[in-house]
């Protein structure tokens, strides 16, 4: 009985399946370790899994049976790159700030639901979307920021492709008939590359209650790309 069990049910569906999860843990793991790394990191990283990789597939094709030593150099080639990759996005090996990581999990999850929304898609003006999900040409935002939603924040999503766009909020000169960029400066977002959205959280401490009523945003490479936003409802 028990090696007919052995020979129908563990060896065609238990183990295949149990290789399959250890597969599928072991990419994603490697996966997370290169995305929250810098790119030179990761390609580094990414440069010692496939030696490892060779490295491993080498040992095995080459040998009947491994001995206690090979095994150990086995798993350390396959284990290295999470070790070395885990280390550095710890922090436990120094030296990647948290905005040179190709992506900074904090903000992938703690983007708030009513956040505003601030889109382009072409290198003229904004964008706000309508019913229908068309982003329709606009100069003008109003927001009203929830009672929990202390700091200034805004996705910005760059639809357009292969152009560079970010936005930054400054105080207004002149009037919303006649807008001018004021001095003050509230927020400057990365610029980044259609297609693409970011989430910008005001490091400084800037609250929405530090803006006033009336306020003037631009982007920095395209400098007609501008408004003016209104705090409708300050927390």
């Amino acid at each position: 009985m028990k090696p007919d069990l052995r020979s129908r049910v563990i060896l065609p569906i238990v183990l295949p399946v149990l290789v399959l999860v250890v597969i599928l843990s072991f990419v994603g793991a490697v996966a997370a370790v290169l995305l929250f790394n810098t790119k030179l990191g990761a390609l580094a990283l990414a440069a010692v899994a496939a030696a490892g990789i060779l490295f491993t597939v080498s040992l095995a094709s080459t040998h009947d049976k491994l001995d206690a030593p090979r095994r150990t150099a086995v798993v350390f080639a396959a284990a290295l790159p999470l070790l070395v990759g885990g280390a550095l996005a710890a922090g436990v090996i120094p030296g990647i700030d948290d905005d040179d990581r190709m992506i900074n999990v904090e903000p992938l999850v703690s983007i708030p639901e009513d956040a505003p929304l601030i889109a382009a898609q072409n290198s003229e003006s904004f964008c706000r979307y309508d019913d229908t999900g068309e982003c329709v040409d606009t100069d003008s935002w109003e927001v009203s920021p929830e009672p929990d939603e202390d700091l200034l924040s805004y996705v910005f999503d760059n639809t357009q492709a292969g152009v560079p766009h970010n936005v930054v909020v400054t105080t207004l000169e002149g009037s919303p008939e006649d807008p001018g960029r004021g001095e003050e400066e509230f927020a400057s977002s990365t610029v980044i590359t259609g297609p693409d959205i970011e989430y910008y959280l005001s490091e400084d401490d800037v609250s929405w209650e530090d803006l006033p009523d009336e306020w003037y945003f631009y982007c920095a490479v395209h400098p007609n790309m501008n408004g003016v936003g209104t705090v409708a409802g300050n927390a």
